[in-house]
C-alpha cells in the first residue's frame, strides 16, 4: 500500500441537494402562489435568496469539483487529506478512527492523541466522497493501522 488512495468528489450527491432544493423552493412557492399580500411576497423573496444563496454555494464548492473529476480525499503514506474541507491529518496524530453510520450517508470521526486546530475529533463527512462508505472506512483503517505502526518504530 505504497501508493496514494484518492477518491473524487460525489456527483451524485450533489445534484441530488440541488434537486432537494428545486422542489422544496417549488413547494413554498406552490404554497404561497394563492395568497396576495406583503407577508407573501416577503416570504417568497426571503426563501428565494436563500435557494440562490444555497445553490450557488452547492455548485462551486460541491458540483464543480465533482464535474472537473478533483479529489475529494486523498490517503497516503503522510496521512488523510480531506480536501472538502480542506483538512490533513497525519497518521502519527491519530488515536483511533471510527465509522458512524446515518440514514443517507456515513461520516469517518477521527479521534485525536491531541487537541488539535481543528479539535479533538475531526469529522469527515462521506456523502461528497464518490465510493461505498463501508469501503472508505476499511480501505482509511488499512492504511492507519499500517502507517502507524511504521512512524511509530
Amino acid at each position: 500500500m505504497s501508493e496514494a488512495i484518492q477518491y473524487p468528489y460525489s456527483l451524485k450527491f450533489s445534484l441530488g441537494t440541488l434537486v432537494l432544493l428545486l422542489l422544496l423552493m417549488l413547494l413554498i412557492v406552490h404554497n404561497i402562489s394563492f395568497y396576495n399580500t406583503a407577508l407573501v411576497y416577503l416570504v417568497y423573496g426571503f426563501s428565494g435568496l436563500v435557494f440562490i444563496s444555497l445553490s450557488v454555494v452547492i455548485i462551486l464548492k460541491r458540483l464543480v469539483p465533482a464535474l472537473r473529476g478533483d479529489i475529494a480525499l486523498q490517503l497516503d503514506e503522510e496521512g488523510i487529506s480531506d480536501f472538502v474541507k480542506e483538512v490533513s491529518i497525519n497518521w502519527k496524530d491519530i488515536n483511533e478512527i471510527n465509522l458512524i453510520r446515518g440514514r443517507s450517508a456515513s461520516m469517518m470521526r477521527v479521534d485525536m492523541k491531541w487537541e488539535s486546530d481543528y479539535g479533538s475529533q475531526i469529522a469527515i463527512y462521506l456523502r461528497w466522497i464518490k465510493g461505498k462508505d463501508q469501503e472508505i472506512y476499511e480501505t482509511t483503517v488499512a492504511y492507519f493501522e499500517q502507517y502507524s505502526t511504521e512512524s511509530a518504530e
